[in-house]
């Protein structure tokens, strides 16, 4: 990702956009995948990870004061990341993620699912990679990595029934 530059929108990329559209599925094109990516982690890193940690639906993180702030705190640590690999994304952004989240219906996070059923859990995709992409940069995300880690311990002993480490 350190020498990612964005290429924008591609002729072939439209094609592809407007096949989707056609079969009736809606798409969003990017100029930036990395800046995309980055907005799409300031919502599963939080609430994916909280889900698994705390056993809690989105609605049950938001109504708690405590787990609500810590949610946003963890927001705030993943545009430090962003920031890191060079895509600002303003506080406001945060809000608009905080206002969305608090107006879904109760939703359980597909890594709650994915743990809920014993199947491996994306940590390295949603937490783990962005976590490397800001260390390199030379950028320390404590709360992220915190996650992270608790995540690793969750998920294997989730799936071998034991807190052993490989």
């Amino acid at each position: 990702a350190a020498n990612y530059q964005a290429a924008g929108i591609t002729e072939e990329i439209s094609e592809i956009a407007r096949d989707f559209e056609t079969a009736g599925i809606t798409i969003e094109l990017s100029e930036d995948l990395l800046l995309a990516r980055w907005k799409k982690l300031v919502w599963n890193i939080p609430y994916n990870s909280l889900s698994v940690i705390l056993n809690a639906r989105t609605d049950e993180i938001m109504a708690n004061a405590d787990t609500r702030h810590l949610a946003q705190q963890i927001m705030v640590e993943v545009l430090a990341g962003a920031k890191s690999c060079g895509r600002i994304l303003g506080d406001r952004f945060i809000q608009k993620m905080l206002d969305h989240t608090e107006n879904m219906k109760p939703y359980l996070t597909s890594m709650k699912l994915d743990y809920d059923g014993k199947r491996p859990l994306e940590v390295e995709a949603i937490v783990g990679n962005p976590l490397g992409m800001a260390k390199k940069a030379g950028v320390d995300l404590p709360m992220i990595s915190m996650l992270y880690r608790q995540l690793k311990f969750l998920d294997i002993r989730n799936r071998l029934g034991t807190a052993h480490n490989k």
